[in-house]
């Protein structure tokens, strides 16, 4: 068996660094096989599906999943195994019954376990039924199990290790370890991001949501905790990196993730973007080529405004990578959102109309976009040329409606969204606001403005503003847009100045506080974009924890999500007044996860007022 992960971590090693004939040329002969190999070749295949969303694909990997299932059960101990019984999450641990296996039983009830999740996520995807989903959803809960009592075990030994005992007889390696800490790891990340509610069933039925654990678990694969708050590196040897466990860096994957994207898309404490950055170019260096380390590169570097670096990192991505589409289209996503940003309309239509034609993920989002760069270059021009596109752009707007699907039976909520915006833009006679911004703040991706973009933005704002036409049919819902849309950027302005001068600053602040008070006062003239009303909540909030009014930002954080709670939405005019608003799963995941913000940022200002006294005393 060991040899036979040495082999696969070969394989791996190959596939992080872009080559992934390689990497399958290893894995894929041993298959049928060899445990290891079988995860090593459905988790590729996985990773392959997700991305292309093609039914072939889903229904391949699969079939490879269970055959790894059944491997992994063939090499499981007979005499009892906790993951084919329901009752056995009560019993407590089975630490005993762990130190009576071998090390290849331990490492099939981890294969066991890592497969079963692997396919159980991706069958909730597939079969929209409910017996599926609540199948599966017990595979879950037992894969879950499984993972947290063989973490028992690896706290075991390294305690017994810890205390100068022997532990050879438990044959504890890295490979064993890390597969662990990746599935504890994700366990807890995963279930913390999730409302209060549904933590509280998930506890309720055996889970854990502790993020901070998590995190550390994730963490001592890589031996990272030595590496914060210093200068400290650590030493990227190609030549080790065979003894390093299996799943390490889908370890560090895990954390970049949290530190460098997460962190950008919704409010998160601990995050610590120079770790992030230091796992980020450990990694790099031992794999140069590697597509997945140069998008976290550059999701880092457009994250810090430094768009045409990060664009360079894409652009090397995708020239490398050429056996897999799937993560050029990735990188092109990326590169799309950038040229919003930069207003690079051509560049736009281009990436658009290539992710529309090669890419399954959102047929929907792409023909927007790309409806959207056609308007926003017509707005550039005159006479017939304008007209053109504007007709061009008419046409892809119709097509955005039927180009929509749906995942696990639901649709999916920035496809309803831009829907909904495509009709707007053909009810209004082929016009939108400030598309452009819309679609950004959707995103979440004003991070990404360098200090001039958000000045040249927040200038064409205040145009915006005093040139709306109080005829046009949904003139509040423009006038609360522009309003919302320009509180936000003057909160970025405020955050990106490093030393705004004061008066700079008060003035920013009014108009932050002007432009929310004016949506909060016509949210019930809105006819459409009820969302804006709630979304400027969530901005008041934001601006409030950066004022340290913490009290106020808490309360605007709950009126959004009870009114999510309790099902009852009553702000605006016409018909769809009282019905669920766009993206507002996105706003509830993102309050959810600033409320937790607020509460550490509450802590945090009490520990200091009381260490303060202390010093006074």
């Amino acid at each position: 068996m060991m040899a036979n992960i040495a082999e696969v971590r070969t394989a791996l090693d190959y596939f992080f660094d872009s080559r992934i004939s390689d990497a399958e040329a290893i894995i894929t002969p041993k298959h049928k096989t060899s445990m290891y190999h079988s995860l090593g070749y459905g988790f590729i295949l996985f990773l392959k599906c997700v991305m292309t969303f093609e039914q072939a694909d889903i229904e391949k990997t699969l079939e490879a999943l269970k055959h790894t299932i059944h491997l992994a059960n063939t090499q499981r101990k007979k005499d009892g195994g906790w993951l084919d019984n329901i009752t056995t999450w009560v019993k407590g641990t089975q630490l005993q019954h762990l130190k009576s296996m071998t090390r290849v039983h331990r490492h099939a009830e981890l294969v066991y376990a890592e497969a079963y999740l692997l396919k159980a996520l991706l069958s909730i995807v597939y079969d929209e039924s409910i017996v599926s989903f609540l199948r599966e959803g017990l595979n879950i809960r037992n894969s879950y199990n499984t993972y947290r009592v063989l973490e028992k075990y690896v706290d075991f030994v390294q305690a017994e290790a810890a205390a100068g005992k022997d532990t050879t007889c438990y044959q504890l390696d890295d490979h064993f370890t890390s597969g662990v800490a990746m599935g504890v790891g994700c366990f807890n990340i995963i279930l913390s991001l999730l409302p209060a509610t549904v933590i509280k069933v998930a506890e309720f039925v055996g889970f854990s949501s502790d993020r901070e654990h998590g995190m550390r678990v994730l963490e001592s694969i890589g031996d990272w905790a030595d590496y914060r708050h210093n200068n400290k590196k650590p030493l990227a040897d190609p030549s080790q990196m065979k003894y390093e466990g299996l799943r390490r860096q889908l370890c560090d994957m895990v954390l970049i993730t949290y530190h460098i994207i997460l962190s950008k898309m919704i409010p998160l404490p601990n995050v610590d973007p120079v770790l992030a950055d230091k796992i980020l170019n450990y990694n790099l260096e031992l794999y140069p080529s590697g597509v997945f380390f140069l998008y976290f590169s550059g999701r880092s570097l457009a994250s810090n405004s430094h768009l045409n670096e990060a664009k360079a990192q894409y652009e090397r991505a995708i020239e490398i990578q050429q056996d897999w589409k799937q993560l050029q289209h990735i990188c092109y996503w990326e590169l799309g959102i950038i040229s919003i940003v930069q207003k690079d309309w051509q560049r736009s239509y281009d990436i658009y109309e290539k992710l529309l034609n090669e890419s399954n993920w959102s047929k929907a989002v792409y023909a927007y976009l790309k409806g959207l760069a056609l308007y926003m270059m017509a707005e550039q021009r005159k006479g017939d040329e304008r007209d053109l596109l504007i007709k061009q752009a008419h046409g892809v707007m119709e097509s955005v409606t039927g180009a929509k699907q749906k995942i696990a039976g639901k649709s999916i909520p920035m496809e309803k969204f831009i829907s909904r915006k495509s009709r707007k833009f053909i009810a209004q006679g082929d016009y939108l606001v400030v598309p452009d911004l819309e679609i950004l703040n959707a995103f979440t991706a004003y991070d990404f403005m360098p200090v001039d973009i958000l000045i040249a933005n927040y200038d064409l704002i205040n145009k915006q503003l005093a040139s709306l036409d109080k005829n046009q049919k949904f003139y509040h819902d423009d006038l609360a847009l522009v309003h919302y849309l320009r509180a936000q950027l003057a909160r970025h302005r405020l955050a990106r100045q490093q030393q705004p001068d004061s008066d700079d600053k008060k003035l920013l602040m009014e108009i932050h506080h002007a432009s929310v008070a004016t949506v909060l006062e016509i949210a019930g003239k809105i006819n459409l974009d009820h969302y804006i009303y709630y979304f400027t909540l969530y901005e008041k909030a934001r601006m409030a924890i950066e004022e340290k009014d913490y009290e106020s930002a808490q309360k605007d954080i709950q009126t959004i999500l009870r009114a999510n709670e309790k099902g009852l939405y009553s702000v605006g005019a016409g018909p769809h007044a009282k019905n669920k608003y766009s993206l507002e799963s996105q706003l509830v995941f993102k309050c959810h996860n600033c409320e937790e913000k607020i509460q550490a940022l509450k802590n945090s200002a009490s520990l200091s007022s009381i260490k303060k006294e202390d010093e006074i005393d």
